[in-house]
């Protein structure tokens, strides 16, 4: 696997970075967008920028995660536009619904079928700018779009055609997220850097990208949760996601997502709080047997060491009110038969093969059995 890192060609941050839609040198431009950002205002301020294109249409895509039937219903509406930009404005399912759109508008014979295939060149019809209205998935600088398949299972698509044209992290966008919503997406972007720092394809570089990310999130999102228009706090949580979305896109997670893509699957466990809840656990775990990479992950947060991050994460947990018990987490605790069979999923994730330390099925059923 190559190292490498893939950014998008244009990043603007800061508040009031979405006017940069108006400069944008395009004639017929493609709003896709969730029900979430017409309600919040999102919607108004991007087509605000846009009221020179030659023509705009805006496609509001369900609730949830994108699913191979959701992106066909869509796709003849896409072709019917012949956009030349797409704007994909809201959290991680949007931003990955519009990459699978812009995939068939480039090549209309390419289908979604619960099964990865290549994703080919892109471009050669339109461009992409994401704006991110989450600080969570990072998929606004990612060469990875995820898809749920017919059964739950989540579904990596990795190609670096992937990699929007411009990422626009405009804080204001954010401000009218729920706490929960806030603190769920925080910990997803927490824990995206934090399992890539230490990942087994990991590396110096990226453990610089990931310590800032780490540090960026510690500090940023207690306030973000506690004062939803702290702007500041906000704009620091929107780049904390990016870097931690860059870091991921370099080398995946580990056993924290693959528990959470089983908790999703079988408990429709939210993904940012189950991520959150099962990062803990599985640092401990893993810190038994690969301790120095996290004392080298701490360092860059400007922490002693792995007991130090780990305390800090701790203290972050309680202070911002993730679930930190299945109960809370999925509304019962799993008896063993459950917890076996989150395990055996776990253990068939993709993102388990760059855990910092190798689990399987066994291992996965051991950690899962000391959680309350």
């Amino acid at each position: 696997m190559l190292k490498r890192v893939l950014f998008p060609a244009e990043v603007c941050t800061g508040k009031g970075s979405v006017e940069r839609l108006a400069c944008l040198d395009a004639g017929r431009v493609l709003v896709v967008i969730g029900a979430s950002g017409r309600r919040s205002g999102a919607l108004e301020r991007v087509n605000a920028q846009l009221k020179d294109a030659t023509a705009r249409e805006v496609l509001e895509l369900e609730g949830g995660e994108p699913h191979a039937k959701s992106i066909a219903g869509a796709r003849e509406t896409v072709a019917a536009f012949a956009p030349q930009w797409i704007v994909a404005v809201g959290g991680g399912a949007v931003l990955d619904s519009a990459k699978f759109l812009w995939a068939q508008l480039e090549h209309p014979e390419l289908e979604f079928s619960g099964k990865a295939v290549p994703i080919g060149p892109l471009r050669a019809k339109a461009r992409l700018a994401a704006i991110p209205t989450t600080a969570g998935s990072g998929s606004e600088a990612s060469q990875v779009a995820v898809l749920a398949g017919d059964d739950g299972t989540k579904i990596p698509y990795v190609s670096p055609h992937w990699v929007p044209d411009i990422a626009i992290l405009d804080p204001v966008l954010t401000v009218s997220l729920p706490r929960d919503t806030t603190v769920a997406t925080g910990f997803d972007a927490l824990t995206h850097a934090v399992e890539s720092g230490v990942s087994s394809f990991g590396n110096p570089f990226l453990r610089v990208l990931a310590g800032t990310a780490v540090e960026l999130v510690l500090r940023h999102l207690p306030p973000a949760a506690e004062n939803p228009q702290d702007l500041t706090a906000r704009a620091g949580m929107l780049e904390a996601a990016f870097l931690a979305g860059l870091c991921q896109s370099m080398t995946s997670t580990g056993a924290a997502h693959a528990l959470s893509h089983a908790a999703s699957k079988h408990h429709n466990a939210s993904h940012g709080a189950a991520t959150g809840f099962f990062l803990l656990p599985t640092m401990r775990w893993n810190r038994k047997k690969s301790a120095a990479v996290y004392d080298e992950l701490a360092t860059g947060c400007g922490l002693a060491d792995g007991a130090a991050l780990e305390a800090a994460l701790f203290a972050l947990v309680a202070r911002v009110g993730l679930p930190q018990r299945f109960e809370e987490l999925i509304g019962r605790v799993p008896n063993a038969e459950e917890r076996q069979t989150l395990a055996e999923t776990a253990a068939k994730d993709v993102c388990l093969r760059t855990n910092a330390c190798r689990l399987g099925t066994t291992e996965l059923a051991q950690l899962l059995a000391e959680i309350d």
